[in-house]
């Protein structure tokens, strides 16, 4: 795993490559081939944003993890993205970034996790999240017939390549978004995006 952190004049991100081991992503394909499935047969508008207008903001498709399973334990993405929030490595490149992010980043408390599918002419169109933090990793099958795809900080014309087990961290405010996708009929460009949160503590606890 590389960590390299980043910053600029208004805020601080984090960029990860080889995230995940290989034991890892031989457990994280196997539930995606499984999700696959679902977002054949889903409906898959339920779980895209929309702009202010109606028009939604990917076409692609996707699915929300958590709402899938009874309990987090049988999935092995919601398994091995835990990482982010313990790894030594990743932690302390977040600090590296800014002050800002060095001071929320570990008060996060809960996240959820959706993953998204990219075929050919496949985009997401810039926008923020309602969340503190948004994290991106990227997952390519065929990936050498692959191009395009890239992620995208549109505000501040910041791309990233369509990197393999590759992940960013950044504000959820930031702006972001994918770039069109050209791929054979194979390729597939997912990304597992977990919205970040800090909830408030129950009282009774």
């Amino acid at each position: 795993m590389n960590v390299v952190p980043n910053r600029n004049k208004d805020f601080g991100y984090l960029k990860i490559f080889d995230l995940y081991s290989s034991e890892e992503l031989e457990d994280i394909w196997r539930e995606v081939s499984y999700l696959d499935y679902i977002m054949d047969t889903a409906d898959v508008e339920t779980h895209r944003g929309v702009f202010k207008d109606g028009t939604s903001k990917m076409n692609g498709h996707g699915v929300f993890i958590d709402n899938v399973y009874t309990s987090r334990d049988f999935s092995s993405i919601l398994k091995h993205n835990r990482k982010l929030f313990i790894d030594e490595d990743i932690l302390k490149g977040i600090n590296e970034t800014n002050t800002s992010n060095k001071t929320s980043y570990p008060q996060v408390n809960r996240d959820i996790t959706l993953l998204n599918r990219y075929r050919n002419s496949h985009k997401y169109s810039p926008h923020n999240d309602l969340s503190l933090f948004t994290a991106i990793t990227v997952l390519l099958r065929d990936e050498e017939n692959i191009s395009g795809g890239e992620f995208i900080l549109s505000d501040y014309d910041i791309s990233f390549g369509c990197v393999n087990n590759s992940c960013i961290i950044f504000p959820s405010w930031v702006h972001h978004g994918v770039n069109e996708l050209e791929c054979g009929d194979n390729s597939c460009r997912y990304s597992i995006a977990q919205l970040m949160y800090i909830s408030p503590s129950n009282i009774n606890d």
